[in-house]
């Protein structure tokens, strides 16, 4: 009885204080507002005067919510995740590298990230790769050579369209088979003295790979984008080169071998010539067999007379004949 009374007593100061605040003309609900738990208070208090006289009652002592609770604003929670700027920043999903020849040299380097991008000093490793064949490889370390500014990576030393690389790129993966990504061959890149040409301008590459027929390869480059494409049956390479958006496909075929002048057909391998009596004549020419006469006999030929039986063959004097008598007396007669 004297707990009851003791925590009724603790209610009285919470109605008190609500009383005082409504005679003040404060607002409904101000009180609960700024104590929370005054109607926690009036609630339990009325909850035990309804109890019946004499009935134990186990005390409620008022919960307070714990002060995270209060705490978690929106402000507070985004605060709570946002990153810490000493950590360094995630590096980017870069694609896997790519091996890259010209003669005996050899790089290995990614070509562009995930999303399409051009892989961090992408143009500079292909740069250097796409060199014209009389300029030697810089001897300075590739990180400095890669913060040079402008145009040039080194003297000499042009730097590529960055579309070129973005280019390789989907021919690499058009031909990466799981984890094997084929290895490519430079052949030839920027040539300054190419004049007309999209080599003159570090926007072309003649290449190769690995396992792969050029007459594959430059099918699948056929496929690409404002892109030119060179096949050279009689060599070991195809052309690619990065033309203006809105340029479509560009192909063509150079029957050409290496160090020959351009000699371009419209297929290949070419139709069979028609035949000819001029052709004939010239490709007798060529095998050395023009001054040989003509057979002159006419195609079906008929005798004229019979043909005469072969003669008889000459009598052998040395042979006689023997008659029945002249055998039983040992002479002989002719």
């Amino acid at each position: 009885m004297k707990l009851s009374v003791a925590i009724a007593f603790l209610g009285v100061p919470s109605l008190l204080l609500s009383s005082a605040a409504s005679a003040a003309g404060a607002k409904p609900g101000a009180a609960h507002a700024t104590h929370p738990s005054t109607a926690m208070h009036a609630t339990q208090v009325h909850s035990k005067s309804a109890s019946a006289p004499g009935t134990a009652t186990t005390p409620h002592l008022p919960q307070l919510p714990p002060a995270a609770t209060h705490a978690a604003t929106p402000a507070a929670t985004h605060a709570a995740v946002k990153p810490d700027p000493k950590l360094p920043p995630k590096p980017p999903c870069i694609k896997e590298p790519v091996s890259i020849t010209r003669g005996v040299e050899e790089d290995r380097f990614s070509l562009t990230l995930c999303d399409g991008g051009v892989a961090p000093d992408a143009v500079d490793h292909l740069s250097i790769l796409a060199r014209p064949g009389s300029v030697l490889r810089p001897s300075a370390p590739f990180a400095l050579l890669a913060k040079v500014p402008g145009p040039d990576t080194a003297p000499g030393i042009k730097r590529v369209d960055p579309r070129l690389v973005e280019r390789l790129q989907h021919v690499v993966d058009h031909y990466t088979h799981g984890t094997s990504v084929p290895k490519l061959h430079v052949i030839s890149g920027y040539r300054p003295t190419s004049a007309g040409s999209f080599h003159a301008t570090a926007r072309a590459l003649d290449f190769r790979i690995d396992g792969v027929s050029n007459e594959d390869l430059v099918a699948f480059c056929r496929s690409l984008p404002d892109t030119g494409c060179g096949y050279y049956p009689n060599s070991s390479f195809i052309h690619l080169d990065v033309r203006d958006a809105g340029a479509g496909h560009v192909t063509w075929i150079d029957a050409s071998g290496p160090g020959e002048s351009p000699r371009y057909v419209s297929a290949w391998p070419p139709p069979p010539a028609p035949h000819t009596p001029a052709a004939d004549a010239d490709l007798l020419e060529k095998l050395g067999l023009a001054d040989v006469p003509a057979d002159d006999h006419p195609a079906d030929v008929q005798p004229t007379a019979e043909i005469p039986p072969p003669p008889a063959e000459p009598a052998d004097p040395r042979s006689a004949t023997l008659t029945p008598s002249a055998a039983d007396s040992g002479t002989a007669t002719q």
